[in-house]
């Protein structure tokens, strides 16, 4: 779902005081990525940020934004660049409802696609990976290791950048069926099985890519046709 973020003023003044201090980066980079939570007593707040850590109050109406619709995959589009918000609940005792609600923030530079769902899945299935006691009690460590696992994935490989490339396109389909097929053998390795619940799941992910390998080969041999 894409959204248009706060206020024409909220826009100016992030545009203004923050954009060009992080525009080399976010050119640069595939994303910028936060990591946040609603806290439910403080409301809304950043847990760890790849840059220095942005302006608190762009980042707290950034998540009432995404917030305010039931959708796990949000867009908020900005001037010069947008926000992919991917909403994680996390089983906690202590929570009202038993649910701590995380996000976790993808800043794009304006020229790039936007990233595919199926990544955004992935990414999700690396965070619930983590230690759940350490990911409740806001350890920033974990949160970097986090960050240092999709680093090396999206940031060192180039997967999804510029995608534009069928070459790519396809590269990046295989990357994430072999990312999910050892996702697969690591809960094999750790828990000495699988629940048949979260095989379905894989391999209704795997199922996803390849069908996106199959639809960029198929555009691809439309537009050389043409």
């Amino acid at each position: 779902m894409s959204r248009n973020f706060g206020s024409k003023n909220d826009t100016y003044e992030f545009e203004n005081n923050i954009y060009s201090s992080i525009k080399e980066n976010i050119c640069k980079n595939p994303f910028i990525t936060i990591i946040a939570k609603y806290d439910q007593i403080l409301g809304p707040k950043a847990l760890y940020s790849s840059i220095d850590i942005l302006s608190e109050h762009f980042i707290r109406n950034l998540l009432k934004d995404a917030l305010n619709t039931k959708n796990k995959f949000v867009i908020i589009n900005f001037e010069n660049f947008y926000c992919q918000v991917l909403k994680i609940e996390v089983d906690d005792e202590n929570a009202r409802g038993r649910k701590q609600l995380f996000a976790i923030i993808l800043l794009r530079d304006k020229e790039f696609p936007i990233i595919p769902n199926i990544h955004m899945k992935r990414i999700e299935m690396i965070f619930h990976k983590l230690d759940k006691m350490q990911v409740l009690n806001d350890n920033v460590d974990i949160f970097k290791f986090f960050f240092n696992e999709i680093h090396n994935i999206y940031f060192r490989k180039d997967e999804l950048l510029p995608l534009e490339s069928i070459n790519l396109q396809i590269r990046s389909g295989l990357n994430t069926i072999q990312g999910f097929c050892q996702l697969i053998l690591e809960d094999k390795e750790k828990f000495g099985y699988l629940t048949e619940e979260n095989l379905m799941y894989y391999l209704t992910l795997i199922l996803e890519s390849c069908e996106d390998i199959m639809n960029s080969l198929e555009n691809n041999l439309s537009s050389g046709i043409k």
